[in-house]
């Protein structure tokens, strides 16, 4: 015979209800913990996220900073050819 059998039932009452009380506390603190794992690995991730776009955004303005806003995708071929090999604009683009 077990312990729990020689209690009174008040007793053995009183013990599964607290064993109850442990195993849903038990539940409930993984599932908050689980929630709270999540939040903090999507939160993680837009930072990243944020970081990488600012990032891009920096050097996109960097490139245009340093080329003075002059690109060679805009141009004909018949521009590119007219561009003298002395113009700093030459070098630029």
């Amino acid at each position: 015979m077990s312990n729990f059998d020689l209690m009174d039932p008040a007793a053995q009452d009183g013990a599964a209800a607290a064993a109850e009380a442990s195993r849903q506390f038990t539940i409930e603190a993984w599932t908050l913990y689980g929630i709270g794992v999540v939040v903090t690995i999507l939160r993680t991730y837009a930072r990243a996220k944020a970081l990488f776009y600012t990032i891009q955004s920096t050097l996109a303005h960097s490139v245009g900073s340093i080329a003075r806003g002059l690109a060679n995708n805009g141009m004909s071929d018949e521009e590119r050819a007219a561009l003298s090999p002395d113009d700093p604009e030459y070098t630029l683009r």
